[in-house]
């Protein structure tokens, strides 16, 4: 059973970590929470979902090996659901399945992965998710901040699923997509 200890060690590690910033984490949090309330799923699992799926971007970052992040933040939560004996294997396999596939897959392995995958859109697919990114991502060079928001505004889009986050998210791309397209260097 998934335990409010669980559910603070997960968040400090994860918060530790520094990247995603908080603000995008929390972000995913609420989205994923409000959906599993929505949809009836587990919302504990989709917490550890949502707060697990990039535990180890940063570290990717650093390494040069930002497309690995999925697979070394799998490997990651893991490693720290191994830790906790009072989560059942079946909910540590449910949220391990949520961390992989929050990028999207063709079948999901189940609801709560599903939702962490919507909810991972919100970060550049909203406009909140897009002012959090600028205001993180401040220091990059403009012409690269704005065609990296684009691209992840793109990638997001494609990887939404559910049609409740594909109708509240709708015009908000659009509105980032336009946005962004005025931007001449």
């Amino acid at each position: 059973m998934i335990t409010q200890k669980i559910i603070k060690k997960v968040e400090e590690f994860v918060y530790e970590q520094g990247v995603p910033p908080k603000f995008h984490v929390e972000l995913s949090n609420e989205k994923g929470q409000w959906l599993a309330k929505k949809l009836k799923a587990n919302k504990d699992v989709v917490l550890l979902g949502t707060l697990l799926m990039d535990c180890q971007l940063g570290k990717a970052i650093s390494e040069g090996r930002q497309k690995d992040h999925v697979a070394m933040s799998a490997k990651k939560a893991e490693e720290l659901l191994s830790k906790f004996k009072e989560i059942t294997k079946e909910e540590r396999q449910n949220v391990l399945q949520c961390v992989r596939q929050h990028h999207g897959v063709k079948k999901f392995y189940s609801l709560e992965a599903e939702i962490c995958c919507n909810a991972d859109c919100y970060r550049f697919a909203s406009v909140r998710g897009v002012v959090g990114g600028i205001k993180h991502l401040r220091d990059m060079p403009l012409e690269d901040l704005v065609n990296l928001l684009s691209a992840k505004a793109n990638e997001k889009w494609k990887a939404l699923t559910l049609d409740i986050c594909k109708k509240e998210l709708t015009p908000q791309y659009k509105a980032i997509k336009n946005f962004l397209s005025k931007y001449e260097s």
